[in-house]
């Protein structure tokens, strides 16, 4: 399943009807045709009493390809970064706990944009990067413009003393090491993305 957050909305593309079976807030439709992706896409944009629309197809790719297409489509990476004491780096940004990450950059690899960002970001270098953990996507305005943003995200390590120093000119007030007490606190209050960031750094830990 392909979940895309839109604020705090889920457009959901799954293969199967299971999937939007436990959600008490799933609309559900089958699509074939991309008429239908694009009247049910649209209609999901401008209804906000709709909180969780799933798109059912046999032909998944085709259904991503689809919704891709309706959108300006960009890329993005970002890291979750642990210090060996097991913090973790985040920073706070539009009132919000968040974690860095930014558009890649021409001839730019996802794992290059990942360390980049981070650096950039939380002033810190020294990184080592370990594996990817997933990719997000959400969907948002920007002037008369409809983007839905890609970002895969990887495991970081950092062994270094820096502390870390917000970069301010991306609107970034605070960028912080957060310990496991203080990060039960925060994570009910993240973005949906986000969470699901942790979600699945947590499963591929086990």
């Amino acid at each position: 399943m392909v979940k895309i957050f839109f604020n705090d909305r889920l457009l959901a593309l799954s293969g199967q009807w299971a999937d939007g079976a436990a959600d008490a807030n799933a609309i559900m439709y089958k699509v074939t045709k991309k008429p239908d992706i694009v009247a049910l896409v649209t209609a999901f944009l401008d209804a906000e009493q709709w909180r969780a629309l799933y798109l059912i197809s046999d032909d998944m790719p085709a259904l991503l390809e689809g919704v891709k297409s309706l959108f300006i489509y960009v890329e993005a990476a970002g890291g979750l970064v642990r210090k060996p004491t097991g913090e973790v780096l985040m920073i706070y940004r539009n009132n919000r706990w968040d974690l860095p990450k930014g558009h890649r950059e021409a001839n730019e690899s996802l794992e290059e944009t990942a360390l980049r960002e981070v650096e950039e970001e939380c002033g810190i270098s020294g990184l080592q990067l370990l594996h990817r953990i997933t990719a997000t996507y959400h969907i948002y305005r920007d002037n008369e413009n409809a983007i839905l943003k890609r970002t895969d995200w990887y495991a970081m390590n950092y062994a270094g003393a820096a502390t870390p120093a917000p970069q301010i000119i991306e609107g970034i007030t605070h960028a912080e090491w957060k310990p496991a007490e203080e990060l039960q606190a925060v994570l009910p209050e993240v973005y949906a993305t986000i969470y699901d960031v942790f979600c699945a750094d947590s499963s591929s830990r086990q």
